[in-house]
């Protein structure tokens, strides 16, 4: 009898431990859809910000053309001197053209490089948040992996234990009834 009531609250402790772990499995799934969430969230601000700094661009730009465009109307006759200047070194004018196109150049491939290819760019704290938080996702998702797997070996040791148990009283069952059939032949 005892031996049964040994089984019986090992089996509680093992449905306690398999409990808990589902528990933690959870809390963990939990925390990574809080993690998602949250990166989300970040990544959809930085988008908004950089769509922010694009229409601010766009609008200095427009200011730019227009204070061009501004002076040139007031200078009026200088500018149709100027014109005929510049036809008159197209050589200079070529140079400040091919400057003006290396400068870029160089501005976009520094920025090409900085970037990750098939990323966004981001500034550097800013990626060193996503790496971190990358990190953290993909820790996580190792330990739901490893939590969800310690779940299932246990749930197959707890069932094997169980077919033991069923086993043992099987064979108790035989054993007690053939020992009542031995006393009654005696």
């Amino acid at each position: 009898m005892g031996s049964v009531l040994s089984v019986e609250s090992d089996r509680r402790r093992r449905e306690g431990e398999r409990d808990l772990l589902r528990a933690k499995v959870a809390a963990s799934e939990e925390e990574l859809r809080e993690a998602r969430t949250a990166a989300a969230a970040r990544e959809e601000a930085w988008e908004a910000e950089r769509r922010e700094r694009d229409d601010e661009a766009a609008r200095l730009r427009r200011r730019l053309q227009e204070a061009e465009e501004k002076k040139a109307t007031e200078s009026g006759g200088e500018e149709g001197e100027k014109e005929k200047a510049a036809a008159a070194r197209p050589e200079e004018v070529a140079g400040k053209w091919k400057q003006l196109y290396v400068a870029i150049k160089t501005e976009l491939d520094e920025l090409i490089q900085r970037t990750p290819q098939g990323e966004r760019f981001y500034f550097g704290s800013e990626q060193g948040m996503i790496g971190r938080l990358r990190k953290e996702l993909k820790t996580k998702e190792d330990t739901m992996e490893t939590l969800k797997s310690h779940v299932k070996t246990m749930e197959q040791e707890a069932s094997k234990r169980d077919r033991e148990i069923d086993i043992l009283k099987q064979s108790l069952r035989i054993l007690s009834n053939n020992k009542k059939s031995h006393g009654r032949k005696n």
